[in-house]
């Protein structure tokens, strides 16, 4: 398997996620303004003063360091203790959450950087440091990690009349005042910089396609050597319908300016016959637009779905959403998206988020049982328990990194949930390989693969590695200790959903980021999200999140053609995240005298998975051929696999 630094030099092949990186606490540093308290995203004021929570499923926090973690007040857990959070200011976190993308083989991250908190002749001047200020902290991650990163700018909530010149202004400012370009893992496509326009052509922004070519011409002009870029567009980006702005000559727009294509999902659909229709609908139809285009113009144009775990946003919508409204279904919801990906010949894909706990899409490490959640009259928390499903708190971080695996031309992806392989994630890792999927994968990791050759001699020596079978010492810690490997136990039946859970044996330690780690894996947890309260908040509210400033929670969505949202009556909003301020009041508790129950909670919306079919030739480079027949015998007749597998 490939390891290493992730290649920089192209977009190609690659797994990707967004990094919001917009949580803060107070005592974390320089408030954004004088008097300010402090906490963003976590919550939207001080719950002991009123304020809420924005974030259902509730971080893992075991593995940071306490120098890391911040008392959230007017919060604690079942034994009293205060609720405890991180900061994206802080190095050391922020280093650790890069760290996780190494150690999983997840290849960077597409920085979120808020339009409307740019603005600094609207007097943003204050959120526009703290921005910079988490940039820098993101690029020596990145460095240090060997993960790459690009900017992805969010235009929601600045009006179209101010965004070209928010967007320009701070562009400059980027390149000649932040230098960001100068860092050697910057992401690139044949040597220009990927810069990523997130929320043009959205329904009822009044963007027009004029306004984004000439935004577009700025950036190419401005930036030396040229730019590559991509378009974080509406789902139905290529109908003109549903999400997309009706007027026809955005099509047209897209294939002519940009150098890639990302269809925002978030919301899209609910369940996996959905996503499986939307995969064939969509996301294999406008990849086969797009090579109809590249034949018939000379032009190419690089498409790179969005993938997401699931979704829980009812604390941040203040009751408009449902408390885990789409289902993560054990992952099976995730890896239904990834192999549609893959089967559409598709060479790159964006994870949505990394760290965005305040929707529930968050890859980053999550409590696994209920009985780790806070306790609060008015407010409720999930775990990964919530499906009824025991699972480790990294499970979907696992998932990114065999996915990445798969990217990188190191194992075929196939259909079937890899929950077995999931399981043995830290000890044993099998290549599956079935002559009838090559078809999806031909060419995967061509790019990886070259660069690899050309920079290292075929070889990459430098750390860290996502993870090393022969010796579990390889791997080492940001500060350089050995960082020892997780020892996998044994498989348990699948949680009742109402059972209340032991708590999970912990890795926490006092020591740096990556000290010694016990031989039970239980990675920490990262990053939520909440409105920014500053001095100055446009009309249309804070863009602090794709699409957070346009959401009208009390309007129903027309349902995106003919797919079907789980569990509710009305689909969710269209805007692919949440306002950033609500003006409706507190919504009732959910479970007001039980709450880390889910005892009333719908049980999952989908059927248990078939069982697993044989999957071809397990192989190991070093295993002698009686031996691997054995194996290979021993595991076409292991028994059904049930709906939720079991690594505690």
């Amino acid at each position: 398997l490939s390891s290493g630094r992730a290649n920089p030099k192209t977009i190609q092949d690659k797994v990707l996620v967004g990094y919001q990186g917009w949580f803060t606490c107070a005592g974390d540093g320089e408030p954004i303004y004088p008097g300010h308290h402090g906490w963003l995203h976590w919550t939207d004021g001080i719950i002991s003063q009123g304020g809420r929570p924005n974030v259902d499923l509730w971080p893992d926090t075991s593995e940071y360091t306490p120098s890391e973690l911040f008392p959230l007040p007017g919060l604690n857990m079942a034994d009293g203790e205060p609720a405890l959070v991180f900061s994206s200011r802080h190095p050391k976190t922020v280093r650790r959450h890069f760290h996780w993308m190494a150690l999983h083989g997840v290849d960077g991250a597409f920085l979120q950087r808020f339009a409307g908190q740019c603005d600094v002749e609207m007097g943003n001047e204050g959120i526009r440091r703290v921005r910079d200020e988490i940039g820098e902290r993101v690029r020596e991650a990145a460095e240090a990690e060997g993960r790459v990163f690009a900017i992805m700018y969010d235009v929601s909530g600045v009006s179209p009349d101010r965004i070209q010149r928010v967007l320009e202004q701070d562009w400059i400012h980027l390149l000649r005042d932040q230098r960001i370009l100068d860092s050697p893992n910057y992401l690139r496509e044949n040597e220009r910089p990927v810069v990523v326009f997130w929320g043009f052509g959205f329904n009822d922004r009044n963007h027009t396609p004029e306004l984004v070519r000439s935004i577009a011409a700025f950036f190419r002009s401005s930036t030396p050597g040229g730019i590559y870029l991509m378009a974080g567009v509406p789902g139905h980006w290529r109908t003109s319908t549903s999400d997309a702005d009706r007027n026809p000559g955005f099509v047209n727009m897209w294939t002519e300016v940009f150098d890639a294509i990302s269809p925002w999902t978030v919301g899209r659909y609910g369940n996996e016959a959905d996503a499986d229709r939307w995969g064939e609908e969509r996301v294999k139809a406008d990849a086969d637009y797009l090579r109809r285009i590249a034949e018939e113009t000379g032009k190419k144009v690089d498409y790179i779905p969005v993938v997401l775990p699931g979704r829980s946003g009812y604390n941040l919508s203040k009751g408009k959403w449902g408390l885990n409204d789409i289902k993560r279904n054990g992952g099976r919801f995730l890896w239904k998206q990834i192999y549609n990906a893959r089967r559409a010949g598709v060479r790159t894909i964006y994870g949505a988020m990394w760290d965005e706990y305040d929707e529930g899409t968050v890859f980053m490490p999550v409590v696994p049982r209920s009985s780790q959640l806070p306790v609060h009259p008015d407010f409720n928390f999930i775990a990964l328990d919530v499906d009824g499903c025991d699972l480790p708190s990294d499970w979907y971080m696992r998932i990114a990194g065999f996915a990445a695996e798969g990217f990188h031309g190191d194992r075929v992806l196939m259909e079937t949930f890899p929950v077995k392989e999931l399981q043995d994630y830290w000890s044993t890792r099998p290549h599956y390989e079935d002559v009838g999927a090559q078809t999806h994968t031909s060419g995967a990791g061509q790019a990886y693969h070259a660069w690899q050759g050309v920079e290292t001699g075929g070889a990459n020596d430098d750390a860290p590695p996502p993870y090393s079978i022969e010796d579990p010492h390889l791997h080492h810690s940001p500060d350089g200790r050995p960082l020892s490997m997780p020892v996998p136990s044994s498989t348990l039946p699948t949680a009742s959903p109402s059972q209340a859970h032991p708590p999970r044996p912990t890795t926490a330690s006092p020591q740096p980021v990556g000290g010694h780690v016990s031989s039970l894996y239980h990675p920490p947890t990262g990053r939520p999200q909440g409105p920014y309260a500053a001095p100055y908040s446009p009309p249309s509210g804070w863009g602090g999140g794709h699409g957070h400033g346009h959401v009208d929670f009390s309007a129903p969505m027309p349902a995106p053609e003919h797919y079907a949202y789980p569990n509710q009556s009305n689909p969710p909003p269209m805007g692919p995240h949440l306002p950033h301020r609500y003006g409706s009041p507190s919504a009732p508790p959910i479970h007001p005298h039980s709450h880390s129950s889910y005892a009333s909670l719908p049980g999952p919306s989908s059927p248990p998975p078939p069982p697993l079919p044989a999957r071809g030739y397990l192989s190991f480079a070093s295993v002698p051929v009686p031996f691997f027949f054995l194996v290979l015998t021993c595991y076409s007749l292991l028994p059904s696999i049930g709906d939720c597998m079991v690594l505690n």
